[in-house]
């Protein structure tokens, strides 16, 4: 009865801000949480691969600058939250610019708060394989030496280890190393 006598607009406007309420302020995507992690300046390309794990999942991605000014692709990894299928929320993230054709390598620490406050550094080691000679790429792992999986998709072959550091090598069939980033 009393919707009857609203005018039309105050009526629209009343839904508009109902669906609002309900829906939130959500990421509805892994790629719109990133974007928005990175104030727009970037666009992901490709979500290449998911880890959940104990912290939270970790993203894989490529993207490129939205603006269009840098031309060079990039490749970043996320940590984080999946509160349902239509809502992500971004803890913490990196990215680096693939700069070679042959092999791109890139190290770096993400933090996470636990439960009493205490903040976890988590390294990963990720890039991307241009050089159609390399066939493994290697990395410390929990102070062991690790063979990284390679995931081929349409745009290249990337790699990316949780809980892994440098010198992350390059290998050819033969387990020679062709190139290498770190010490």
């Amino acid at each position: 009865m009393i919707l009857k006598r609203l005018p039309q607009f105050t009526m629209h406007l009343l839904l508009i801000s109902l669906v609002f309420i309900f829906i939130g302020c959500s990421n509805e995507s892994p790629e719109e949480a990133i974007h928005n992690g990175w104030s727009g300046e970037i666009e992901v390309n490709d979500i290449i691969s998911k880890q959940e794990t104990n912290h939270g999942t970790f993203v894989f991605f490529s993207a490129y600058d939205v603006d269009g000014n840098d031309k060079f692709e990039r490749v970043g990894v996320a940590l984080m939250d999946k509160n349902s299928d239509s809502d992500w929320e971004l803890n913490d993230s990196t990215i680096d610019t693939v700069a070679s054709d042959s092999f791109a390598a890139h190290h770096k620490i993400l933090h996470i708060e636990n439960e009493k406050g205490k903040v976890i550094e988590i390294p990963i080691a990720f890039g991307k394989v241009g050089d159609i000679n390399i066939s493994s790429v290697t990395a410390e792992v929990n102070n062991e030496i690790e063979k990284i999986e390679i995931i081929p998709i349409n745009s290249g072959r990337y790699f990316y280890k949780v809980n892994a550091w440098g010198p992350i090598k390059a290998l050819d069939k033969n387990g020679k190393v062709i190139d290498q980033y770190g010490f």
